[in-house]
C-alpha cells in the first residue's frame, strides 16, 4: 500500500465497505485499508483489502489505530471514509487530530453533523425549505406516555438519533418499527425509554406503497458546497430482518427526477454540506409527491448500484482531494442497470409489480446486472463459498421475515 499514490481507509466490514473498496480498486487499482470490530464474510479473504480488527472497538481505540497507521504510511495520502453514522461521528469528533496525522476527511464539521443527523432537525430544515416529508410527531422521554396519534394505524416509529441508538439494547429492538395499535406503541416506547436511549423518537404517518415506491439518491458535494455528481436508484425490494430492515437488496438505476434533485440541492446548500450524501425518499401515491425520509452522511450500504451502472463515484472524491482538479460540469449519472444481492426467485415471489419484475429479468438477461461481492479479480474458493451461501440464504431470510 505504501507504493500507492493514495490509500482509501474505510471504517466498517460489511457489504457496503467492500463495495467502496471495490469501487476504488476498479478505478485506481489500489488496495483499501479497513478497520473493523470483527471480521465479516463480505470483506474476509479479499486481496483488495488489508484489514485490521479492533475487538470491542471504541472511539479511543479506533483513533489510536488510525494514528498508528498514519505514522506507518506517513508519505502516502490517505482518504478516510466510514460505513455507519456511528463511525462517521467518531471521525468527525476527532477530525482535527486525524487531519494532523495526515488523513483527508471529506465530511462536514461536528456541529453540522450533530444537527442534520437528528431526524427531527432534518424535518425542521425540510419544513423551512418546503421540501416534502412524511407527517411527523416528535416524542420525548418526558411526554411519550401522553402522545396522541391523529392518523390511522399502522404508523411508523423510529429513532431520531442514530449514534445513541447504536448503544441502546432492549428486547425487540429494530431499525424501524411498524406499529399497529396504541397499546403496541406504548409497549415499544416503554422499552425504548427503559433503555439507555433518552433522545427524541419519531412517529410518522405511514406513506403507502411497497418497497418499489422508494428512491435512493446519492450526491457528491465539493468543498464549495456544490453538487457535482448525483445518481438515482429505484429500490425494488428491501431487507426484512429486524436489524437490517430498510436496507436495499435490489435497485434499478433511474433517470434523474428534477424535483428530487432540486430538493436535495436546496438542503445540501442550506447546511453547507461536504462529501457524499445519501437520501432515502418515497413516492406518496395519495398525495402524488416524493417525500424525503432522511439523509445518511455517508455512502449507503448499497452504494455499488452506481459503480455497477458505470458511474464510479470515487473519481469525484479523488479528483478533488488527491488530484486537486475542479469538476468543470455537473454529472448526473444514468445507465439502466440492476444491483442485486438476491436470487431471481426472491424477486419473482416478493416484488408485487409485475412490470418491475419483467424489467429486472430483462436487464439480467441482457447481462446488465451486478452483485457487488461477485468480483472475478478478487475471487478464491473461500470467498466463492461465502458468497454462494449468503446469496441463497436470502431465500430463507425472506421466507422467515417477509
Amino acid at each position: 500500500m505504501e507504493n500507492q499514490k493514495f490509500i482509501p481507509v474505510i471504517i466498517g466490514a460489511d457489504i457496503g465497505t467492500y463495495s467502496i473498496a471495490r469501487s476504488f480498486y476498479e478505478e485506481y487499482h489500489v488496495i483499501s485499508k479497513i478497520f473493523s470490530q470483527e471480521i465479516l464474510g463480505a470483506t474476509n479473504n479479499s486481496k483488495i483489502i488489508n484489514q485490521t480488527t479492533i475487538p470491542n472497538m471504541n472511539a479511543k481505540d479506533l483513533v489510536k489505530e488510525l494514528k498508528d497507521f498514519a505514522k506507518s504510511t506517513k508519505d502516502t495520502k490517505k482518504i478516510l471514509l466510514a460505513c455507519s453514522e456511528w463511525y462517521v461521528d467518531i471521525i468527525v469528533k476527532y477530525k482535527d487530530e486525524l487531519e494532523k496525522s495526515g488523513y483527508i476527511i471529506p465530511f462536514v464539521d461536528k456541529k453540522t453533523l450533530d444537527h442534520i443527523v437528528q431526524k427531527d432537525n432534518f424535518y425542521e430544515i425540510c419544513e423551512k425549505l418546503k421540501i416534502n416529508y412524511p407527517d411527523t410527531i416528535v416524542v420525548t422521554k418526558d411526554n411519550y406516555k401522553d402522545v396522541e396519534i391523529p392518523w390511522e394505524y399502522p404508523i411508523i416509529a423510529k429513532k431520531s438519533d442514530t449514534n445513541t441508538w447504536h448503544y441502546a439494547t432492549f428486547e425487540g429492538k429494530k431499525k424501524v418499527f411498524k406499529i399497529n395499535s396504541y397499546s403496541e406503541l406504548q409497549d415499544i416506547l416503554n422499552k425504548v425509554y427503559g433503555s439507555s436511549y433518552k433522545e427524541n423518537f419519531i412517529l410518522q404517518k405511514m406513506v403507502k406503497g411497497n418497497d418499489s415506491n422508494m428512491r435512493v439518491l446519492t450526491c457528491y458535494v465539493n468543498k464549495e458546497h456544490e453538487v457535482i455528481f448525483s445518481c438515482l436508484g429505484q429500490p425494488i425490494l428491501e431487507e426484512k430482518t429486524p436489524g437490517a430492515i430498510g436496507n436495499y437488496v435490489s435497485i434499478i438505476t433511474r433517470e434523474m427526477d428534477k424535483g428530487i434533485l432540486d430538493s436535495a440541492k436546496k438542503f445540501l446548500k442550506e447546511v453547507k454540506y461536504v462529501g457524499f450524501a445519501n437520501f432515502d425518499i418515497k413516492y406518496d401515491p395519495e398525495e402524488e409527491k416524493y417525500k424525503f425520509f432522511e439523509i445518511n452522511v455517508r455512502l449507503g450500504r448499497s452504494n455499488f448500484y452506481m459503480t455497477a451502472s458505470g458511474a464510479n463515484y470515487t473519481k469525484y472524491l479523488v479528483d478533488e482531494y488527491i488530484e486537486n482538479k475542479k469538476e468543470k460540469k455537473e454529472v448526473i449519472a444514468y445507465n439502466p442497470w440492476v444491483y442485486t444481492i438476491v436470487p431471481n426467485c426472491v424477486i419473482k415471489k416478493y416484488v408485487k409489480d409485475e412490470n418491475l419484475v419483467k424489467e429486472y429479468l430483462k436487464l439480467k438477461k441482457e447481462k446488465k446486472y451486478t452483485h457487488p461481492l461477485y468480483y472475478k479479480e478478487d475471487m478464491n474458493i473461500k470467498r466463492w463459498f461465502y458468497i454462494k451461501v449468503a446469496y441463497f440464504n436470502q431465500i430463507r431470510k425472506f421466507k422467515k421475515y417477509y
